[in-house]
């Protein structure tokens, strides 16, 4: 009777940890969007320069760091190469003019787009976007998330990211609000681009151009000549900062082409990390649950039992050691990945710009060697803090 008793015992204790093995979470993958190109040639005119703002880094909790290997380190490679990317992939939607990747806000360019990075790893990212014109209109702000699996990596290469979709998604949605504009929109845009510059640069001559209308967006109440003498210095001024953001995207060129073989290996490695740091988080929790039923039976039954259970429950407290060791090679990925990137030097006129330390800082370097270059071939100076004003930022 008690061997009967025994042996029913561990057929409903086997059956818990058989049933409880079956019960899986599903990964819903993004489903496919395809980038909607313009069929039709545009007017040069009604073509607006886009500036990609590099993604903004957003808060990691020390819950992402541990479970996700996520750092700072990892999020500033990522804020320079999601921007890239996202250039390369509004390129395809044809209907634009220039698209550059900018260190930091200016009306250099018509149309801005911001990015925040809420998650990204192996298998979810979440992105929150912002575009706004240089009139001061909002398009849209809007969040992202998509999931990727196993099968998600099997048609990634150069140019294709496991996220393309959802880097399609937001091409799609900008194209959509800028074919909502008229012709008289994307003029004004334009030109609110290039007086709005100026104004950055020499505030005192093409202040009155400019007013501030309802809801803080700035209207120009009027042009200046196109031969005007002042707007020609200001342009000359503009085209050496596209030239440099021109060889700074480059620079980001390089950068994202190194960093996508490395990147797209952490990612696929985060997968199978994350995969298996899961199925030994359940081993455990199935072998100390059922570890406990034996002891607890043990207790009734005898000391054997009891023994049993409690080698069972150490054995569950083992496993999730080895679900910490998976969380550690996650976070090993991540600085390798960091170390496989590094600064590069740009020549410009002749001169060569060692670009370290921040984007911001290199940027700062740029502009001290703008103020030099406008000062020495146009023989007019400005103040100082003039490119530093509002009137110049987003």
């Amino acid at each position: 009777m008690y061997k009967n008793n025994n042996f029913s015992l561990f057929c409903f204790l086997f059956l818990i940890l058989i049933f409880s093995g079956c019960s899986t979470t599903g990964i819903k993958v993004t489903e496919p969007e395809e980038i909607e190109a313009e069929t039709t040639q545009l007017q040069e005119s009604n073509l607006l320069d886009v500036g990609i703002l590099l993604f903004e880094e957003g808060e990691i909790t020390e819950k992402q760091k541990k479970k996700e290997g996520a750092h700072e380190d990892i999020r500033d490679a990522e804020s320079r190469f999601m921007a890239y990317h996202l250039k390369e992939t509004l390129q395809h939607s044809n209907g634009w003019g220039a698209i550059r990747v900018l260190p930091e806000k200016s009306y250099i360019a018509d149309v801005v787009v911001s990015g925040t990075i809420l998650t990204s790893n192996g298998e979810e990212m979440i992105l929150k976007i912002n575009v706004i014109d240089s009139t001061g209109q909002e398009w849209y702000e809007k969040t992202y998330k998509t999931y990727a699996d196993d099968e998600s990596y099997r048609n990634t290469k150069p140019g294709r990211d496991v996220y393309q979709y959802v880097y399609n998604r937001i091409a799609n949605d900008v194209r959509k609000h800028r074919n909502k504009l008229t012709e008289e929109n994307l003029i004004a845009i334009r030109n609110t681009s290039e007086i709005r510059y100026a104004a950055g640069i020499s505030p005192d001559p093409f202040a009155d151009y400019i007013d501030s209308g309802p809801n803080g967006q700035s209207l120009i109440t009027r042009l200046p000549a196109n031969d005007d003498p002042m707007l020609d210095r200001v342009r000359k001024v503009r085209d050496r900062e596209f030239l440099f953001i021109d060889t700074i995207n480059e620079h980001y060129s390089n950068f994202y082409g190194e960093m996508w073989e490395p990147y797209e290996n952490w990612r696929k490695y985060y997968l199978i990390e994350a995969e298996q740091r899961r199925a030994v988080e359940r081993r455990a929790k199935q072998t100390k649950f059922v570890a406990a039923l034996i002891m607890v039976a043990g207790v009734m039954r005898g000391p054997g039992l009891f023994t049993t259970g409690a080698l069972l429950y150490k054995n569950g407290m083992d496993i999730s050691e080895e679900a910490e060791i998976h969380n550690e090679a996650i976070r090993e990925l991540g600085d390798s990945l960091q170390a496989e990137v590094s600064p590069m030097v740009v020549e410009i006129e002749g001169r060569t710009v060692e670009l370290t330390g921040s984007i911001e800082e290199q940027y700062q370097k740029w502009r001290e060697l703008l103020r030099e270059i406008y000062i020495n071939e146009t023989g007019f100076a400005f103040d100082d803090n003039a490119i530093e004003t509002d009137s110049a930022q987003l």
